[in-house]
């Protein structure tokens, strides 16, 4: 059971150190998992406080094709202002001139209305500013246009974005009275192209700068905007988890807000955005929540996350929880598995992963926790693959231990049964109740004298052989050869309820077989007639694996196995086949013809042992016997000899050969 805990413990290390190492395989598959959790919650209700004024279709048809004139813009922007909107964000980058007076329009009206926000971009790599023609990094000029948009008196936040140059507005439009008025559009891209987070904030030249999204929420904030601040979750890398809503923000076309047509949709203290949203104009991003995703929808998520404050978290407690996750099913399946079959192990692995499916879903839907997905589950995987192999492997090794220990000892029957069940015995010695069996060939050492060595193998062979098949058939152990003796044991090592009438059905099959060969065998070989004497006995002994540590035997020991041995002997003095101890006896009498013989003393114990003979398919006339022979038993008993010896001598008139009523007679005279 140690190992499995120290197999459980080395696979949770692993999949820990996979958890900071972060291969990029794992990182795949653990982004697919995230973006699981955005499919199964579905769409959120986004708040009333963000709508957008869509330059779609309608609006293209009816005012032109874009871009529009800036004239047109500055109008729209207006609008925006009459009718009360507390932020406009346009989400439109004036990065160009339009070589058109109306350039100055635009310009005025951003001048005169701090309620815009307007746009640029940060460029973060040497590729970027290759694609955009920027041949130096450092442009005094568009950086002085954002200067006054820098944040102060920001959180420690670590590992915050760099970046290596700027592509400002033009500066028509971006020296803005009122300071805060500008943000970087920038969202980032997963490395399959997938936007899932975005930086709030980038370093530019020792100075940090909002993006657009958190500017227009901190205009939205106003003083409060500082101390909100310092409670944004952001993730260790310096990044903010955009907890997506879809695409269900209210919408206004463009054309109707600037015919005065949207008056069912109040503006007042909303956050505007304006962008294209028409076919062929969007900006489309994959997200979780969809596949294509405009830049303005973009926008409009991150505002409103930002807003209703239900952020998505992925901090020191997060990776903590996480961690847990991975170390205790683990340990839950190393201390199940070695205990329970594979089936219910596999049941249970599957319980485990969707328990850990179900907390980390959860606490991701009611409290915004991103707990690790991927590695809490390869730790389960793992621990589940390796401890199932592990424990294949020592079952399969007590199984090879079993089929060694027995293969010559049981029938292929019982030891896969032991195979499969090897709880069922216990190799290391109990003490059980089971029937011992002793067999041996009367006058075995003068037929050793007489017979040549090759002919007293080639015959014991041809004897020993059906004799075992008949007790491993009966589920009987075969425990030891004793040169012609044979030892055998019901009820060990795989529990069975009859093992006395299956020792005593073993018994009359060897009676049998001997009266079916014995003829044969003394032709083929040269040898008197085989005569066998068997003893039972059932009682409660010691069995299990007995020997050196480098070799032993599975075998029992105790009274009842000595008890077994001297009723073989003693088939010697009574002319018997099979005698039986009187616990066999009350086993089996139901299913057995039996008679009693005697009562003898048990070596080494002072009382008595009442001592029955198994008849093995008695004739009639041992039949018709019976009564007259326990009437002589009990006269014998009595103490009357005279009468019990005539009675006796009346049943070898019956039976001439009875070998239990010569005994008598002669022990009267």
């Amino acid at each position: 059971m140690r190992r499995f805990y120290l197999l459980a413990l080395g696979f949770t290390l692993f999949a820990l150190l996979l958890s900071f190492v972060r291969p990029h395989p794992f990182e795949v598959m653990e982004r697919k998992f995230y973006d699981l959790h955005f499919t199964l919650r579905g769409p959120l209700n986004p708040t009333d406080q963000v709508v957008i004024v869509s330059i779609d279709e309608k609006s293209l048809e009816a005012l032109g094709r874009w871009p529009w004139p800036r004239g047109l813009l500055a109008r729209l922007f207006e609008k925006l202002v009459d009718q009360g909107a507390k932020v406009i964000v346009p989400d439109i980058f004036f990065s160009e001139p339009s070589g058109n007076p109306e350039d100055i329009l635009l310009s005025r009206t951003l001048r005169r209305y701090p309620e815009i926000v307007v746009g640029y971009f940060f460029l973060m790599t040497d590729e970027e500013m290759k694609e955009k023609g920027i041949e130096q990094r450092e442009d005094p000029l568009s950086f002085e246009n954002i200067r006054q948009s820098t944040l102060k008196n920001i959180p420690p936040w670590p590992h915050l974005k760099e970046a290596i140059g700027l592509q400002g507005v033009l500066p028509l439009f971006a020296d803005l009275p009122g300071g805060e008025r500008q943000g970087f559009f920038n969202f980032l891209n997963d490395t399959d192209g997938t936007v899932r987070q975005t930086s709030l904030v980038i370093r530019y030249r020792d100075h940090f700068f909002p993006s657009l999204s958190l500017q227009a929420a901190l205009t939205v904030l106003g003083d409060d905007g500082p101390s909100w601040l310092q409670k944004l979750p952001l993730t260790p890398q310096g990044e903010f988890l955009i907890n997506f809503r879809g695409n269900g923000f209210s919408r206004i076309s463009a054309v109707d807000l600037l015919k005065g047509e949207n008056r069912s949709l109040s503006l007042k203290g909303k956050v505007v955005l304006v962008g294209a949203m028409a076919a062929g104009l969007e900006d489309n991003r994959p997200t979780p929540l969809d596949p294509l995703m405009a830049s303005t929808l973009l926008q409009a998520n991150t505002i409103d996350n930002l807003l209703r404050e239900d952020f998505l978290r992925r901090d020191r407690v997060t990776d903590r929880l996480s961690w847990l996750l991975i170390l205790i099913p683990a340990f839950v399946l190393g201390l199940l598995i070695p205990r329970l079959r594979p089936i219910a192990d596999f049941f249970i692995f599957l319980g485990v992963l969707l328990a850990q499916w179900g907390v980390i879903h959860f606490l991701f839907v009611q409290k915004g926790l991103v707990l690790q997905n991927i590695y809490p589950f390869f730790s389960t995987v793992l621990s589940y693959g390796g401890l199932s192999l592990y424990d294949y492997l020592v079952q399969e090794k007590k199984k090879r231990f079993i089929s060694e220990t027995f293969e010559h000892y049981l029938s292929r029957d019982v030891i896969r049964e032991l195979s499969d069940h090897p709880e069922k015995i216990r190799l290391g010695g109990e003490r059980k109740e089971l029937t011992v069996f002793f067999a041996d060939i009367r006058n075995f050492t003068s037929l050793v004298e007489a017979t040549p060595p090759e002919v007293l193998v080639e015959f014991l062979n041809s004897y020993l052989t059906p004799a075992t098949d008949l007790i491993l058939e009966r589920k009987g152990l075969l425990d030891k050869y004793i040169g012609d003796a044979v030892m055998a044991v019901f009820g060990s090592p795989l529990p069975v309820v009859d093992h006395a009438e299956r020792a005593c059905d073993s018994a009359a099959a060897l009676i049998r077989l001997v009266r079916e060969k014995g003829k044969i065998w003394q032709r083929q070989f040269q040898i008197p007639l085989l005569r066998v004497g068997v003893g039972l006995n059932t009682g409660v002994v010691t069995a299990g694996n007995i020997g050196s540590t480098h070799r032993f035997d599975y075998t029992v020991l105790g009274d009842s196995v000595n008890l077994a041995s001297r009723l073989e002997a003693l088939n010697k003095v009574y002319g018997t086949s099979i005698l039986v101890g009187p616990a066999t006896y009350e086993k089996a009498k139901e299913r057995f013809p039996f008679r009693e013989i005697d009562e003898v003393q048990v070596r080494g114990k002072k009382e008595w042992v009442r001592i029955y003979e198994l008849l093995v398919d008695p004739p009639s006339e041992v039949l018709r016997l019976l009564p007259l022979y326990q009437e002589a038993l009990a006269t014998f008993r009595e103490g009357r000899l005279a009468p019990a010896k005539a009675l006796f001598q009346r049943c070898l008139q019956e039976v001439p050969e009875d070998g239990p009523s010569q005994f008598f007679v002669q022990r009267c005279a």
